[in-house]
């Protein structure tokens, strides 16, 4: 470039002498600073890449779900907070809609082109890590000097396959038992306690239920995820401990879906759905004609805003032989096909449990926080209603998570249009199970 800078300097000396050549003389100077303005710019582009490749900035890719329109600002804000506080880590945020997130991570997978990390919801988690394809980060936490103890221990088992950790828990919704104070207090019968069985859940309903015609005791519904959470209330599974066989049809099953049935066609403390009407629990509830329903914590802001006047709470879901707890959890995972996991380790720690991204999450009312730190959570309980916030946490004890399979969404699909078969009086729980067991078995590999 400087030699070229120099032969373009002589020929303007030469052109000087020339006749008329004055005009020659003022375009090649302006050609002139051109080169040199195009000089300075490769050489400030390479002073660039230079200061970036030193600089050792490191960028991720975050491919997630959960945030949608609602929470964008707050996973925004986030990132921020992470890369303000992490100067050498950039993320590039990539938010896709939960209808095709699934599908575009799996393509991205297959064609080698992983995120660098990314979001799953419990089911597809253990799917993943039964594939293979989500990297195990047990020993990320001592080589970062990131604390595990910082996370609530039944969360936790959220990220966790096989006694290893594969996921960092990034925020958990628990399904409790929510009730009408008002509706115990005409029927006369004590609030539920954490110790409540399901024949005092029974009784109870049945005495809610005799107040109006369009009254109800008790709406849980028959369906897969509150199936296979109920089942384990009664000593029931879907699969054998060692993961080898299905158990559908097991008496401990059997037994839990007649009592589900009953609950509608016996005693019809729970409606039809024709008697239901399209009513949701939320409205029965906002109506004032349910006296129980199994809901989440999702259902707090909506009963709260439709719901003033209606005296509800929640306790902790009655259990049989013993007691169980559904809850729903996202998890970020790393890809084993990545390079930057230590980076992207610190990423997921961050969002999920550094204290300014914990204050924007409880804010925004995003899910719970999965940190065990009860100052950090003192915000959320200090929300009411309902007074006994306690009970979300007190229902992780009883976490149960979904069977580990690999085809979990093929058994969803054989197994929920039964239980809606027998929800509709249309097939026995006895022949609704023995149909599903033979489905799964020629349909579903448990290797």
């Amino acid at each position: 470039m400087v030699i070229i800078i120099l032969k373009l300097f002589f020929k303007i000396m030469n052109y000087k002498n020339i006749k008329g050549g004055y005009v020659m003389f003022k375009r090649l100077v302006s050609v002139l600073m051109v080169v040199c303005l195009l000089f300075v710019v490769v050489l400030t582009g390479c002073d660039k890449t230079a200061d970036t490749e030193e600089s050792g900035v490191v960028t991720i890719t975050y491919f997630n779900f959960s945030a949608g329109a609602d929470n964008a600002e707050v996973l925004e804000a986030m990132i921020a907070d992470f890369e303000e506080d992490n100067p050498g880590i950039k993320v590039e945020n990539v938010s896709v809609g939960y209808g095709e997130y699934f599908t575009q991570l799996a393509t991205k997978i297959a064609a080698g082109n992983a995120p660098d990390v990314f979001e799953l919801n419990m089911e597809n988690f253990l799917a993943y890590a039964i594939r293979g394809t989500i990297r195990e980060v047990d020993g990320l936490f001592e080589k970062t000097g990131i604390d595990k103890s910082v996370y609530s221990e039944a969360v936790l088992k959220a990220g966790s396959f096989n006694d290893k950790q594969y996921a960092i828990p990034l925020m958990f919704s628990t399904v409790m038992l929510v009730y009408n104070k008002d509706l115990f207090d005409q029927a006369g019968i004590a609030y539920p306690t954490e110790d409540w069985t399901w024949e005092d859940e029974m009784q109870a309903a049945k005495k809610i239920r005799a107040l109006g015609d369009d009254t109800w005791g008790v709406l849980q519904g028959i369906q897969f995820w509150e199936f296979y959470k109920t089942i384990q209330k009664n000593g029931g599974n879907l699969l054998s401990e060692d993961g080898k066989q299905f158990t559908m049809n097991s008496p401990e099953n059997i037994e839990t879906l007649t009592y589900m049935r009953d609950r509608i066609w016996k005693y019809n403390i729970e409606p039809t759905e024709e008697q239901r009407a399209d009513r949701g629990s939320n409205d029965l509830m906002v109506e004032g004609k349910l006296g129980m329903f199994y809901g989440g914590v999702w259902s707090f802001a909506d009963l709260v805003k439709r719901g003033e006047g209606v005296n509800w709470d929640i306790e902790v879901e009655p259990g049989n032989t013993a007691k169980a707890s559904h809850f729903f959890a996202n998890v970020g995972c790393i890809s084993t096909t990545t390079d930057k996991y230590e980076a992207a380790f610190k990423f997921l720690n961050y969002i999920a449990s550094n204290p300014k991204a914990v204050r924007r999450r409880i804010e925004a009312q995003w899910e719970l926080p999965t940190i065990n730190d009860p100052e950090l959570l003192k915000t959320y309980l200090e929300i009411k209603p309902p007074e006994n916030k306690e009970a979300v946490f007190k229902s992780l004890d009883y976490a149960v998570k979904p069977p580990a399979l690999e085809q979990f969404a093929e058994l969803v699909e054989i197994v929920n249009p039964k239980l809606e078969m027998v929800r509709d009086n249309l097939m026995t729980p006895k022949e609704a199970l023995d149909a599903a067991q033979k489905e799964a078995e020629a349909m579903i590999r448990l290797d």
